[in-house]
């Protein structure tokens, strides 16, 4: 029997630590929806690295060459998967994983080893921790949480480099406390554990706080965007009713004139008002109200849309939006991800309209729930270089406004972006799918 549990653990044991592993990698990067090759090939891989350490007789074998073998090929697969654009955010991702995935073991096999249990039952309680293991790793990606985004840290190199120093160090210190504890020399202390568990939690948590802290900051200057352009917005409204009250006034003047000319039938007076004031005034009409912006039902779409008008009104660039009908997507409402990403289309579109003579942008949102931004542009434009990580036509810009977008369609199956490039107009088209 007890050769039984020993083989049955020692054959499961390697599957749970595969499947750990993966399901923390997947849930921190954002992809829970890995392609069924990616898991399998990953899971195939992690599993024959973890059978091989555990046969190792050297005990530094053992308690090294498995984690980082699983880090390295997981990184791999990562890496060619393109999961993450970035090797060093890839790598930290997967450092973090293989940290969260041993914590359940290696405290069950402390709190054992300071007491002195029967084989049957260590074997048991091992069995149990492994499947405990798999059941927080689940419980934890049930809550729908997202770490960090790469252009977070890649905008924070800083961070990023003493993220990985400090988990590569939490890495390699408990490879050697297991070294230790598999040749006897350390006992196991839950003080370790829990020294482990609290400083894998922080590398999470406080870039988070950081992050969010930069999210709350943007989403102020936001608000604070939106009420100008809102008042900048209301101002114009009102110089046009002003512009239609003049208008009007010369207007009823104009009809006085022309009917006092039709009633004395002098054909030189009809002539004067025509030429002075008829033709001048056509030279003078407000233009008409270039915005529809009632008719789009999403209050953050409409708010965006405002901003970006004003900040195109500033560069001297035509912005225009048109509809045929009330657009309202209930696919996307509150979905901040889809604002940014319509933001940076925008932003694009104005400064590659602003570099042109014609100096236009259009918005058209359609029935069919479609958003289509067509911007004039100077020149042909190579698209397989536009979503490029790092690819910016702006000295100094990091370039992530497009390759952000590119991740955003790829972990979306309801929305479709399709990209037209002529040499004197750029079309950006986003299907949204109910």
């Amino acid at each position: 029997m007890f050769h039984f549990l020993n083989g049955f653990n020692a054959i499961t044991w390697p599957i749970f630590e595969s499947v750990v592993m993966l399901i923390w990698f997947s849930t921190l990067s954002g992809h829970r929806h890995l392609s069924k090759m990616t898991v399998l090939t990953a899971s195939m891989s992690l599993y024959i690295i973890n059978m091989i350490g555990n046969g190792f007789e050297s005990p530094l074998l053992r308690a090294s060459l498995a984690s980082t073998l699983s880090i390295a090929v997981l990184f791999y697969i990562g890496w060619r998967q393109r999961v993450i654009g970035s090797k060093r955010v890839l790598l930290l991702y997967v450092i973090v994983s293989s940290l969260l995935s041993y914590w359940v073991v290696n405290l069950e096999m402390t709190m054992t080893s300071l007491v002195s249990v029967p084989f049957f039952v260590q074997t048991s309680l091992d069995f149990l921790a492994n499947i405990l293991a798999v059941i927080f790793a689940l419980v934890f990606r049930r809550l729908r949480y997202e770490w960090l985004t790469e252009k977070f840290l890649e905008q924070h190199i800083g961070q990023l480099q003493l993220l990985l120093i400090g988990s590569l160090f939490l890495r390699i210190m408990n490879d050697l406390l297991a070294y230790l504890f598999a040749v006897q020399q350390f006992a196991g202390s839950i003080w370790w554990d829990f020294f482990l568990l609290s400083t894998t939690l922080a590398i999470i948590i406080i870039p988070v706080i950081n992050n969010q802290h930069e999210l709350l900051m943007a989403k102020i200057d936001q608000h604070d965007a939106e009420l100008t352009a809102s008042q900048n917005y209301t101002q114009q409204l009102e110089m046009k009713y002003s512009e239609f009250r003049f208008f009007k006034h010369d207007y009823q003047n104009i009809l006085a004139s022309l009917e006092y000319g039709i009633q004395a039938e002098n054909i030189s007076d009809i002539k004067s008002t025509y030429y002075s004031v008829i033709k001048k005034s056509n030279e003078t009409l407000p233009e008409p109200q270039i915005l529809n912006l009632n008719r789009i039902d999403d209050v953050n779409l409409r708010s965006l849309i405002l901003v970006k008008h004003q900040v195109a009104l500033e560069k001297s660039v035509l912005f225009t939006v048109e509809m045929n009908q009330l657009f309202k997507v209930t696919a996307i409402e509150n979905d901040l991800d889809f604002y940014r990403v319509i933001g940076i289309l925008l932003d694009n579109a104005i400064e590659a309209a602003e570099k042109t003579v014609k100096k236009t942008v259009s918005v058209l949102l359609t029935d069919c729930e479609e958003i289509v931004i067509v911007n004039s542009c100077s020149s042909l434009l190579d698209l397989t270089t536009l979503s490029k990580t790092g690819y910016s036509s702006k000295v100094g810009h990091s370039g992530f406004g497009l390759s952000y977008v590119k991740q955003y369609i790829a972990q979306r199956d309801n929305v479709v972006l399709t990209t037209i490039t002529q040499p004197d107009y750029f079309l950006q088209k986003l299907l949204i799918e109910a």
